[in-house]
């Protein structure tokens, strides 16, 4: 997938949900797609949850990587409801930002869609 693409794809993320919070986790080791999927499918079980969108990106360490969220809330979300949710340590995550800018946003969680190294998944109620 070239830039171009990546942009469509995040223009088209952007207008299929009410994003309302993002935020990114990061851990002691890599992040595997199943455990993602899995994280996910932990949160959408939420009834406020409505949508959830992840992606990993490789650091610039090979040996580390990081997830960002994109997350379709009714409520209002901080670190330890997310935590909550997502069975993750809270210490691990972001901060957990409104989105204001939907389109930046989407942009830029899908900046590293279709490169080699990365994975990204949707899930929406």
């Amino acid at each position: 997938m070239n830039y171009t693409n990546r942009l469509k794809y995040g223009e088209s993320l952007a207008t299929m949900m009410k994003w309302s919070h993002t935020t990114y986790l990061r851990g002691q080791y890599k992040f595997s797609s199943n455990y993602i999927d899995k994280m996910m499918e932990r949160i959408i079980k939420s009834r406020d949850i409505v949508g959830v969108f992840a992606s990993i990106e490789k650091d610039k360490r090979d040996e580390h990587n990081h997830v960002h969220l994109l997350l379709a809330s009714k409520k209002m979300l901080n670190r330890y409801t997310l935590s909550r949710l997502a069975g993750f340590n809270q210490i691990g995550i972001g901060n957990v930002d409104k989105v204001h800018n939907k389109l930046g946003v989407a942009r830029y969680v899908c900046k590293h869609i279709g490169k080699d190294f990365s994975y990204h998944n949707l899930l929406i109620k």
